[in-house]
Parts: structure tokens; sequence; C-alpha cells
């Protein structure tokens, strides 16, 4: 049982409005963190301040990076291919330092769709650019195309859904290649496209990335996922002990 609620830090986006600079988060993302029992707060992607950064970091409970366009591909070393849609690269690093942080203190990190990419390639993994163009005979993952996913026993994402398989609608195009080094493939679509990493069994604190959007479906599954994220931000017993792993 949650006796205070924890605080959660959602980076924000950096975009262009009526030609001003402007951070902007979707609502969705709030309204998720709101709804199953945590206290969202607005962290500002300011890559020239990473003493500020850390500041907020420290005094957030745990860590989760939104969606967003695509990452920079020099970020992972290599040179950008046709039809990208970049982000800020502020964003990026501002959003790898606050990751670094997070880690270091232990703290609860959730990833969805950007953002389980940018936890990939914060431990040194690759990124498909652009499904179509790279895995020709994968199936379609963008526009809200409904497919199955596999989920990988014996993992935390297994234990905290407790299903090995479900549908979701997919919104990405690009997805992990090389995973990073100290994390492992957590859930599957059936061509083979990653849709879920974690920490590996090495880690002590909760680490999670997820390619779909849990925080636009009102569902069991969404409900079970933000609920695990949110009692370990607010001390859980650590995700091994909670969730029964091994």
């Amino acid at each position: 049982m949650i006796d205070k609620k924890p605080v959660i830090g959602i980076s924000a986006d950096i975009k262009t409005v009526d030609g001003e600079m402007s951070f902007v988060m979707d609502t969705v993302y709030a309204d998720a963190v709101a709804g199953y029992g945590g206290l969202p707060l607005f962290i500002p992607s300011l890559a020239g301040a990473e003493g500020t950064l850390l500041d907020i970091v420290g005094a957030v409970d745990g860590l989760l990076v939104p969606g967003g366009r695509d990452m920079d591909p020099a970020f992972y070393n290599e040179q950008p291919r046709p039809g990208l849609r970049l982000m800020d690269a502020g964003r990026t690093k501002a959003e790898l330092c606050i990751m670094d942080e997070a880690l270091k203190l232990h703290k609860p990190v959730l990833g969805i769709c950007n953002g389980m990419q940018l936890i990939n390639v914060f431990f040194g993994g690759t990124l498909y650019q652009d499904i179509p163009s790279q895995l020709p005979d994968a199936l379609d993952h963008e526009g809200g195309a409904v497919h199955a996913v596999e989920v990988c026993r014996g993992t935390l994402l297994y234990t905290v859904l407790d299903t090995e398989e479900f549908s979701l609608k997919s919104h990405h195009h690009q997805s992990v290649k090389d995973v990073g080094k100290g994390l492992r493939v957590a859930a599957l679509a059936p061509d083979g496209v990653t849709e879920a990493i974690e920490g590996d069994e090495g880690f002590e604190t909760f680490v999670l990335g997820v390619q779909w959007h849990p925080e636009r479906d009102d569902n069991e599954l969404s409900k079970r996922l933000f609920e695990a994220f949110i009692y370990e931000c607010a001390g859980g017993l650590g995700s091994s002990t909670r969730y029964g792993m091994k």
C-alpha cells in the first residue's frame, strides 16, 4: 500500500510555437501518472543547465521519458537516413543527463516509445532508423496498426503484466536494433521487432521501456504497468521482491 504519492518527473519536448522555442508535453502522460496514483512533475529539457537538471532529478521519486519524434542518429554514431523527423537535440541531451542521474540514484525509470529508444541508446544500443526501409518484411508498425506482442517469460514485464501475449496499437517507424549492454528484450512482435526492453537480472532498479503507448489505453494491462512503476517510485519492495523475480 502506498502511504504517500510519489513525484514522477516527465521530460518535456522542445518545439517552435509561434516562432518561439517552447517546452511542450502531451497531457496524456500527466493524466496517466495522476490517474494511477502519482504526482506528475514537468521537467524542462534544459540541455545547458546540467546542475538544475540534476537537482530536479534529486527531488523526484521516478522518471518517465515519453514519446516524441526521431532521435538524431549521431547519438548512436550513425548518419541519418531519409525521411527522419528529428527532435531538437537539446531534448535528447537533457534526457540522457536526467537518465544518468536517475540511475545513479537508483530511481525507477519508465520509457515510452522514444523513451524506450533513449534507454537503449543510453546503454550503448542502436536503432533501426526506419522499419519499412530497413526491415521490408516487417509488419506495419505505424498509424495505429494492430498487431500481437509476445512477452518473454522470466522478465519483469512478464511478471508485471501477467500475460504471454496481447494485442496493441502501434505508432512507431523506428525500433531497437542492437540491444544496449545490461539490457534484455522483454517483448517482441511476431516479425521480431523489439517491443519492450528492461534491465537484465543484474539490475536492482526498475528500468523498463515499452514501444507502445500505455498512457493512451484505458485497459487492465496499462493499469498494471503504471501501477507497478508508481509502486516502485513510492519505495516499493524493489522490483525483484515485489514481482516474484528470481
